[in-house]
């Protein structure tokens, strides 16, 4: 495949498992730390298999992650860098130069690379610790730009019908693939539904008074995840 000139797109970027996770590797350390970023060989392979802020949680080798570094740079997604003086070659991503990406869309994108799909909830406080996102609305504006991009870079994956934890994800990938997350994502709100009218019955019958509102919970929810992916990033932040 012939790399991508800035700015041309005719069809859609598809990366796979490992491609997306070193993309998102060297996206994320580019506006998370940028003063280590382009990163040697060593610091992409820790930051493919740290513990934090990844899903799933994976174990590569070195010479399985520089061969894939080099099949992007093959497609023009990655470039490998040479300071004055120094042997050892450094590496950035060109994927987001590419597709002409601002700050918060190439957060959101990182995430999506690193975790797959995610509630609105959650993409916005963990893209933050990349770049700030204030509020869900300025979340949907970075959403629906991407999803107007030709191709569309991200997309909706819960079924329309779903107004309690939608998620999204990127489409990045083969569309196989979109296609069994997004059936996946309609199976897991079909069994939530199920279980919360279940939940619904049993306490009308039983006269109790109802638990917490949904919504509540799911502020709640959300502030302890938020607060444990703070946590596990200033235990990261250590120099790798």
């Amino acid at each position: 495949m012939s790399p991508i000139r800035e700015g041309e797109m005719s069809e859609p970027i598809i990366l796979d498992a490992q491609e997306q996770r070193i993309v998102g590797v060297l996206i994320e350390k580019s506006l998370a730390t940028p003063q280590y970023y382009p990163l040697t060989l060593n610091q992409v392979v820790t930051g493919c298999n740290q513990k934090s802020n990844r899903d799933p949680v994976v174990s590569w080798m070195e010479d399985e992650v520089e061969d894939v570094l080099r099949l992007l740079a093959g497609r023009g997604f990655a470039t490998q860098v040479h300071a004055a003086g120094s042997r050892v070659g450094k590496w950035r991503q060109e994927l987001t130069k590419q597709l002409q990406l601002d700050g918060r869309s190439m957060a959101v994108v990182a995430e999506f690379l690193l975790r797959g799909p995610q509630t609105l909830g959650e993409l916005r406080a963990r893209a933050s610790r990349m770049k700030e996102i204030p509020d869900l609305a300025a979340l949907d504006e970075v959403l629906q730009g991407l999803s107007q991009q030709d191709p569309p870079l991200a997309a909706r994956f819960s079924a329309e019908g779903v107004r309690r934890g939608v998620r999204w994800g990127h489409l990045l990938q083969e569309p196989q693939q979109v296609a069994l997350l997004q059936q996946a994502e309609s199976t897991e709100a079909a069994d939530e539904s199920a279980a919360s009218s279940q939940t619904t019955r049993t306490s009308s019958a039983s006269g109790t008074i109802p638990a917490p509102t949904v919504a509540r919970l799911e502020q709640l929810e959300q502030a302890v995840r938020s607060l444990q992916d703070r946590v596990q990033e200033l235990e990261r932040r250590a120099p790798i």
